[in-house]
């Protein structure tokens, strides 16, 4: 659709105030007042968040009772026994709790299910648990809607305290206590932490009641550092936003894993080949927490657990190989259990994708749905059968409620749980038919409006020189929830001809505007290569510019967004 061209508004008068004041780049201000940081004092504490800036850990309204509980556990010496979960949220909160409980001489028991015994706290998690001989649990990323195992343990006398922020309001478990900060009437101001968040957040409770001379030591000094890592770790592998306390916890945590000592994280930055420069959104993206959940998709997370625990750095790399080895056959599983999924997706109809099989491995299922996803543009379930039962995992990039969804269809679920665009689920062979129609009609009846794309203001490709892109970097960490910049330039053309990269996925392409020319990318664009091939402008394009390259000097690139044709 064409359109003619808008005449670009002038400056905003408080943009050249506000660059002085800060000495920053005009085109960088740009980007601070379209996202409401507008005095030098919110732009100070955006771009340079304090951790003191977080909220007291006991404005979750049943923390008092949470830290109450784990003082009688340490003044009986009772070991506690940290559930956690499969992923790298669930792997990351438990190692830090466990780490925590070491600090305070407190015996503990890192704990995570096997991916073929079901999410949360299963029937193999309660007669695990009860061989323990713990009487207290302290669940991680899970335990919020675990309603009969929670309620068998508590009959038992074994004590649970729910770290959590999955699951709805409706059939909450009766724990002893729980934390979950998206739950009605939690008290915690921030919905958004990922499951690692809450469990430093109980950490710092009891550090705060317990023992408040350990805030001034070296040794909790040392943990701080590591528990920072840990949760840049699953807050961004959870695709958690980065906005709140998870920009905050990011922001520093990613340069703990830089600095950290730890023989676990050292070990782990070795194995993914980013240990000698900083760590970014993208290294734990698609580097670091790819590794950690290979252990939990085709082996077993606590594989992943004993590397971030390992005592020294020899212990550390041993346990790093086992898990590029996971990391190795996970690769293999998914390209071929891809391969499937796509060429039957083709046939499929409807709403929605939901397919099923008895020979796909249900640790990758997630990867592969995501993939899928993002190549048909439709809701995709993938489900496993090991006998009478199938476990799933859904992913949706379209703005569909996968939670709601499955809700709908939860008379013909065991179980289900988890997010907008990502959840899991487990049902019956007898109602999977019936399932299939009743998901894909839950889908088909939700009203998706399109969310229009959000830039930070319009900008001339004069203004996009290197030292300023290369400082943007200022104003991250960036993500789900905390895009990168984005402008909107007008009268673009195209020169030269576009080609597709050698992935067979990216669209490069010229493109020139005020006589400056610049290289673009449209990312998994090839569909739209005869388009480009024949426009030649002018056109309005939207787009984030980066530095194409990590060298200093590396030239700038624009990611493309958008590219809407200009009417003549």
């Amino acid at each position: 659709m064409q359109r003619a061209a808008p005449k670009t508004p002038g400056p905003d008068p408080r943009e050249q105030t506000l660059a002085k004041t800060l000495g920053l780049p005009e085109l960088l201000v740009r980007v601070l007042l379209a996202r409401g940081l507008d005095t030098p004092e919110r732009a100070k504490s955006w771009l340079r968040p304090e951790l003191a800036g977080l909220h007291d850990p006991f404005a979750f309204t049943e923390m008092k009772r949470v830290v109450e509980r784990v003082r009688v556990a340490l003044r009986a010496g009772d070991k506690i026994l940290i559930h956690g979960d499969y992923d790298v949220d669930g792997i990351s909160g438990t190692v830090l709790l466990h780490k925590f409980f070491g600090l305070l001489h407190c015996p503990s028991m890192p704990f995570i299910p096997a991916r073929k015994d079901g999410y949360s706290i299963s029937r193999a998690s309660v007669d695990a648990i009860v061989a323990s001989g713990c009487k207290l649990v302290i669940s991680v990323d899970n335990g919020t809607n675990a309603v009969a195992s929670i309620a068998e343990l508590q009959q038992r006398g074994i004590d649970v305290l729910v770290t959590d922020h999955h699951g709805t309001s409706e059939n909450v478990a009766k724990a002893y206590a729980v934390l979950n900060p998206r739950l009605p009437g939690a008290g915690y101001p921030d919905r958004d932490l990922a499951g690692c968040g809450v469990a430093f957040r109980l950490a710092m409770a009891l550090a705060q009641a317990l023992t408040p001379s350990l805030l001034q030591s070296d040794e909790f000094r040392e943990f701080l550092l590591d528990a920072m890592a840990y949760v840049a770790l699953g807050t961004i592998a959870d695709v958690a936003p980065l906005r709140g306390e998870n920009r905050t916890l990011v922001f520093h945590g990613l340069r703990s894993l830089s600095q950290s000592r730890n023989p676990g994280i050292r070990a782990l930055l070795d194995a993914a080949g980013v240990s000698h420069r900083g760590i970014d959104v993208e290294d734990v993206a698609f580097r670091l927490g790819p590794l950690i959940n290979a252990a939990g998709r085709v082996g077993h997370a606590l594989d992943a657990v004993a590397l971030l625990c390992a005592p020294g750095y020899s212990e550390a790399q041993v346990a790093a190989k086992v898990l590029e080895r996971h990391n190795e056959e996970r690769r293999r599983v998914e390209r071929a259990l891809q391969d499937d999924v796509l060429q039957r997706a083709t046939a499929a109809q409807g709403a929605a994708i939901v397919l099923g099989s008895d020979d796909w491995h249900p640790g990758v299922l997630g990867i592969v749905a995501a993939r899928v996803a993002e190549t048909t543009h439709k809701p995709v379930l993938l489900c496993a059968f090991v006998g009478d039962v199938g476990r799933g995992s859904g992913r949706c990039t379209t703005g569909i409620h996968l939670r709601d969804a499955l809700g709908a269809c939860s008379d013909l679920l065991v179980a289900h749980g988890g997010h907008a665009a990502a959840a899991g689920f487990e049902v019956k062979r007898e109602h999977f038919p019936a399932f299939v129609d009743r998901f894909a009609t839950a889908c088909a009846n939700q009203v998706v409006a399109p969310e229009p794309l959000a830039v930070d203001g319009e900008a001339t490709f004069g203004e996009l020189d290197p030292h300023t892109i290369r400082r943007f970097d200022m104003l991250g960490p960036f993500g789900h929830g905390a895009p990168r910049p984005r402008f909107r330039t007008h009268g673009v053309k195209l020169v030269g001809t576009p080609f597709v990269d050698a992935r067979g996925q990216d669209v490069r392409v010229r493109l020139v505007a005020d006589g400056v020319i610049l290289p673009a990318r449209l990312q998994r664009g090839h569909a739209r290569f005869e388009e480009l091939r024949n426009q030649r402008g002018p056109c309005t394009i939207v787009y984030a510019p980066r530095i194409a390259a990590r060298a200093e000097d590396g030239p700038v690139q624009l990611d493309l967004l958008q590219l809407t044709p200009d009417a003549p």
